[in-house]
């Protein structure tokens, strides 16, 4: 009927402009400094770090079936006992 142009919102141009930016990002990045360093701290350092971490505490730690007097640690360290009759 009449009109035809309605909207029923009124668009800001720069939020427009910032959209268009973001959908087409893909197709304008440039690997630069910047973004090589952030590529690999996020691609390569930190799932090596995760999977050192994993490493580490993969079968060190026994939280089952332990009481509150005992060491959580799966394997407890070697003490030597010829350290105590050293003081005497």
């Amino acid at each position: 009927m009449a009109g035809g142009d309605y909207h029923p919102y009124r668009s800001d141009p720069a939020i427009e402009r910032w959209q268009t930016m973001h959908s087409s990002m893909y197709q304008r990045f440039r690997f630069t400094p910047r973004t090589t360093r952030k590529v690999l701290a996020w691609g390569l350092v930190t799932p090596v770090l995760m999977y050192a971490l994993a490493k580490y505490s993969d079968d060190r730690w026994e939280l089952r079936a332990r009481t509150r007097t005992e060491s959580l640690l799966r394997y407890e360290p070697k003490t030597d006992k010829s350290e105590g009759d050293a003081e005497e």
